[in-house]
């Protein structure tokens, strides 16, 4: 299983880069296809890993959290076929993306004690987080209440599920804290795409012999293969986790 995830991250960083060279609206309909089919092997992997590596419950909340994943992105997909793109953001599937970091939260939570934060470093965080859909909020003003307040929602979820790996010690296992860490990044670019980069449209790429001109906003459909990757990065981390821990109680018992 381990090989098919490193394997699944080379892919998505070969992918990303043909975002240059492959039609939008195919790289788009491969992207989301690779999402999805990632996204269910990691919830496979973490079914696996309860059944026959460790009985934890927070294995059972990750599995929770990739079908979440899976489910909600294959919603979003099709509900662009049926409908217009530019009404995605605010569909139900939005609340499935959130139960990522929801599922997330509640399996770190589970999984280790808290080692606490001092409450400077908290308030900073929060500070830190929010401020990037506040300023988009404010340059955004009242045209877009709903996709902006979803995306004021996220940011928080994100902090909260950054919060959490910090102080329950998570962000000591170096694979694990990475998928995280880039799972949060895709997100708030997934967020920034779809509010401030539909108010100020920037058209960045304009294109060549090769290459076709795409805006700012397309470009940042390369958000779907940095999902694949730390959705992959994610489970190698869980799997490094049961390792060590295993280690750590074998010495023990010893």
């Amino acid at each position: 299983m381990t090989r098919a995830l490193w394997g699944i991250i080379a892919l998505s960083v070969i992918f990303a880069f043909l975002i240059f060279f492959i039609p939008l609206d195919t790289y788009r309909m491969a992207g989301n296809y690779l999402e999805i089919i990632v996204a269910v092997f990691c919830m496979a992997c973490c079914l696996y890993a309860f059944r026959y590596i460790s009985d934890q419950v927070f294995l059972l909340l990750a599995a929770f959290a990739f079908f979440s994943y899976a489910l909600s992105n294959a919603f979003w997909y099709f509900y662009t076929l049926a409908f217009n793109r530019s009404v995605v953001y605010t569909t139900i599937a939005e609340f499935g993306f959130l139960c990522f970091f929801l599922f997330f939260i509640a399996a770190f939570t589970i999984g280790s004690p808290d080692g606490g934060m001092r409450l400077s470093h908290a308030v900073g965080l929060l500070v830190l987080f929010l401020s990037i859909p506040v300023t988009i909020i404010w340059v955004g003003g009242d045209n877009q209440p709903v996709r902006l307040g979803l995306l004021l929602i996220r940011f928080f979820l994100i902090e909260h599920l950054v919060a959490v790996t910090i102080r329950h010690g998570f962000y000591k296992h170096t694979v694990l804290f990475t998928g995280i860490s880039l799972y949060c990044l895709s997100s708030m670019l997934y967020g920034i795409r779809e509010t401030l980069l539909t108010i100020y449209p920037v058209t960045t790429f304009s294109g060549n012999s090769i290459m076709t001109p795409f805006s700012l906003y397309d470009f940042m459909s390369v958000v779907g293969p940095m999902f694949i990757c730390s959705m992959a990065l994610i489970q190698l981390g869980l799997f490094a986790y049961l390792s060590k821990e295993h280690d750590y109680l074998t010495r023990q018992v010893a």
